[in-house]
């Protein structure tokens, strides 16, 4: 059996221009009315893009209802037109609280469901609160999943995705990396633990310098491969997949029919009987470095 789907990401530039409100959302727009040509079934937008790169006192404004809001409805217009499901970056503005969410919006316009990050970034609680469940949406091509940029780093609920039965987890960002090195690497491990395909989001400054936004928008098999990325640069990355091609683990005969994929391998043979330290109150904090090596002086 296949089920093909072609799924599309995007890189923002960031630049001074970004800092006037609405310029992000003019370009992510722009970019999807450019990834139309390819007949996408999901396009994938940074995180935040009514946030990211504005001026301070601008910045301060963003949020809107979820669902609800110009910035949806201009996002839900472009995919009722370009017959194409979205997964869209913002804030969240439910009542007095923020929230960074994923909007995903079906090729009808309407609106599906919203994750709310949960693994804040240092420093992001001061403004936004962290979400506390891990849903999965069915849309008409396959199950997508959400993640936000520093979820990454934790793969617990990525694993629940997974078994939630995730075909596709979406990866919105405004990561900065030196090489990109990091970044690239987790979110193979990622899509090679949980036999999914990762679809990243992200922004990128012009020329790409170290420790910028670094762009490199990819879509990243369930073997850690890249099958299209906008490298360091703004533009759109399009990769028509199967998401029925599983990877076949290498054995025979009656573990071939036990284990026929890598999927059946590393979901199936899950210990979870093994893993309550997971879900325990982490009072003890055995992991930290006491004294550590570090560099960099303290302001």
């Amino acid at each position: 059996m296949n089920r093909n789907a072609t799924l599309a990401t995007t890189s923002i530039i960031l630049d001074e221009h970004s800092k006037r409100p609405g310029v992000n959302i003019e370009r992510a727009l722009a970019a999807f009315d450019e990834a139309a040509s390819w007949k996408p079934d999901l396009v994938v937008f940074p995180e935040e893009i009514d946030y990211a790169g504005v001026a301070p006192e601008e910045a301060k404004k963003a949020g809107e209802p979820v669902p609800g809001g110009p910035i949806q409805e201009a996002f839900a217009a472009r995919a009722r037109k370009h017959n194409a499901n979205v997964v869209l970056g913002i804030r969240e503005r439910d009542g007095d609280e923020l929230y960074n969410v994923g909007v995903v919006i079906d090729r009808l316009g309407q609106f599906v469901g919203k994750y709310r990050k949960t693994h804040l970034a240092p420093g992001e609680a001061a403004e936004v609160r962290p979400g506390d469940s891990y849903p999965v949406f069915q849309l008409d091509f396959g199950v997508v999943g959400v993640m936000i940029c520093m979820d990454v780093h934790y793969p617990e609920p990525w694993r629940i995705l997974a078994l939630q039965g995730a075909d596709v987890i979406v990866h919105p960002t405004m990561w900065r990396d030196y090489t990109g090195d990091l970044c690239e690497s987790v979110v193979n491990a990622r899509a090679i633990d949980n036999q999914v395909y990762v679809v990243t989001s992200h922004y990128i400054t012009m020329p790409f310098l170290t420790g910028g936004a670094m762009g490199h928008a990819r879509i990243v098999d369930p073997y850690g491969r890249t099958r299209a990325s906008t490298s360091h640069s703004p533009g759109i990355a399009v990769a028509q997949v199967d998401l029925d091609q599983a990877y076949e683990y290498w054995v025979t005969g009656d573990l071939k029919r036990e284990f026929p994929t890598l999927k059946d391998c590393f979901l199936g043979m899950r210990r979870p009987e093994t893993y309550d330290i997971l879900t325990r109150p982490d009072d003890e904090n055995s992991w930290k470095i006491d004294d550590p090596t570090l560099y960099a002086s303290e302001e």
